[in-house]
């Protein structure tokens, strides 16, 4: 399509030419070549404008861009041809009026490397850093073929030709700047949508500890919105004591580190404490000074409780292997003990005395159940019989009340209950005696005990089916915190540094639950209203009543 183009310029040049208007010629030849949008059209154009210029039989314009350092020649009327890279090019104006050679150079076209010639008219492009080094090559076979006007025309069409490849050049940048910007638009725009799909906070800091940045998933771990924390301290986001640790992480920032899955704690809006994993990256400017920080967090909490849950099913497995090592060996001296009680027995003859001797062997022989539990040597589900809660905890009260006599500790028993379901008589006496251990050990001062057990009837609750029966332990003890009830069910939790192991509500849990029942507990630390309350439920038909066939 250039080609019609030149052609059509060039013999619009030709015919002002003959004119003799070179004036207006180089008017025409200044607008062809600005409507070039392409070098190598301009090459040719102004090659072929040349030629008509100053009259020669041929010529070309060589021509060495500033970016590359091959050498172009454009031959008029035709192509772009390559030349070699050290192609020499004039940089001053020649002309030869009567000589009698040819170039013979076969790097040149044919029509001007082969043609003999006796004028030459060599003209450089003026110099300009964007559009390159170049000349004008023409020849004749006349003598005196180019005067003083046609190379003063062809510097002109040398001057218009350079601005034209500099225009040229300019368009091809800002065309190429504009895809680049396009691009990084593009890009930008992805990593954004990246930022604010993702399921772990993303934010970013500058080198103060400023928020700037702020993702969805930061206001859905967190509770902030971006207009609350955009501008705030990130501090706000860490508990007092582990402040200390912001200036480590932006020390190392500051000196180009990147932190990787540093684990820490973080506080949400409402004011509780998550366990995140952090990876903290430096962020540069376009000259590559560092100016913030971009943090993602990563809530571990899932992860956290995964391991707490695998530490302690370690502890529970280690504890029931010592369990059954201890069994094992109190086994033989607590048969000792019970052949002893029973040889005993003769000998007491005052009632008291009996009832304490009856006492003291139904205890060693739960003792001696629970130790044969522990070995595994037999399922107590074999044992499980109809048996009334108010008569086990009857039996344990005869057992504590002069603990709570010693203690200071007033008893008071409300057993209004008579029904009989079926259960395993150990457990449950097992169950009764850890709740009555806890409130006597949270009572050191002295203080009430209230054990009740009633039938309980009606539509469902928040124990689930409403028939059954309800026992209640009660203190006036210290009371458990808080932060602390949700946790008293977990194995190996203890508030007591000197005494218990952590274990007894865990086993209590297991073991209602095993019946089909619930437990639940409220405590209170107040001043005027302090103590705790335990309450377990178990229905009327439980878990190990048999199933009709």
């Amino acid at each position: 399509m250039y080609l019609l183009t030149i052609m059509s310029a060039a013999a619009h040049i030709t015919l002002t030419k003959a004119r003799g208007d070179t004036s207006h010629l180089l008017v025409e030849a200044g607008l062809a070549l600005f409507r070039a949008t392409e070098s190598t059209q301009a090459l040719c154009l102004a090659a072929d404008i040349g030629r008509s210029l100053c009259g020669a039989e041929a010529g070309v314009l060589l021509y060495r861009p500033s970016d590359t350092g091959s050498v172009w020649c454009a031959e008029a009327g035709a192509t772009v041809t390559p030349l070699a890279v050290g192609f020499p090019i004039p940089d001053k104006i020649i002309r030869i009026d009567n000589t009698s050679t040819r170039f013979s150079t076969p790097a040149l076209p044919e029509q001007i490397s082969l043609k003999a010639f006796r004028s030459l008219l060599a003209v450089p492009l003026p110099r300009a850093t964007s559009a390159g080094a170049g000349a004008f090559v023409y020849i004749s076979g006349r003598t005196v073929a180019f005067s003083e006007e046609d190379e003063l025309a062809v510097s002109v069409l040398a001057s218009q030709t350079t601005s034209c490849l500099e225009a040229i050049y300019l368009r091809e940048q800002l065309s190429r700047r504009a895809d680049q910007q396009k691009e990084h638009a593009k890009r930008l725009s992805e990593l954004a949508a990246i930022v604010t799909s993702s399921d772990d906070p993303i934010l970013s800091k500058d080198l103060n500890g400023t928020i700037t940045s702020w993702n969805n998933a930061a206001t859905r771990v967190l509770g902030y919105t971006p207009e609350e924390m955009t501008g705030q301290s990130i501090l706000k986001l860490i508990p007092p004591e582990l402040h200390a640790d912001e200036n480590l992480i932006l020390s190392k920032i500051r000196a180009g580190e990147r932190i990787d899955h540093f684990e820490t704690t973080r506080l949400t809006k409402s004011g509780e404490r998550i366990p995140v994993s952090l990876t903290v990256s430096p962020v540069k400017d376009e000259t590559g000074r560092i100016v913030g920080a971009s943090k993602i967090m990563r809530d571990i909490s899932n992860r956290k409780r995964m391991e707490e849950s695998l530490l302690q099913a370690e502890k529970i497995a280690a504890t029931g292997r010592m369990a059954a090592t201890i069994a094992h060996e109190i086994n033989n001296p607590l048969e000792a003990v019970v052949n002893l009680l029973y040889l005993m027995r003769p000998m007491v003859t005052d009632p008291q005395g009996m009832a304490y001797l009856e006492t003291a062997e139904n205890e060693l022989a739960r003792v001696s159940h629970i130790a044969k539990q522990t070995l595994g040597y037999y399922r107590e589900h074999s044992s499980a019989k109809l048996s009334s809660i108010s008569d086990l905890v009857e039996n344990a009260l005869k057992v504590y009340e002069p603990r709570c006599k010693a203690y200071r500790i007033a008893l008071e028993r409300h057993l209004d209950s008579n029904r009989k379901i079926v259960l395993r008589q150990g457990e449950m006496l097992q169950v009764i005696s850890n709740l009555i251990t806890n409130s006597l050990y949270a009572m050191p001062q002295g203080g009430t005990l209230t054990v009740s057990v009633q039938d309980v009837s009606g539509p469902q609750d928040a124990y689930g089916p409403s028939d059954g029966v309800l026992l209640r332990v009660q203190d006036t003890g210290v009371g458990i915190p808080r932060e602390n009830l949700e946790r008293v069910f977990e194995a190996f939790f203890t508030t007591r540094s000197t005494i218990g192991t952590g274990i007894g509500l865990f086993v209590a849990k297991q073991f209602v639950e095993g019946h089909g029942g619930s437990i639940r507990v409220e405590s209170s630390t107040a001043r005027e209203n302090h103590g705790t309350t335990l309450e377990i439920f178990l229905p009327v038909h439980t878990s190990h009543e048999p199933q009709s066939p």
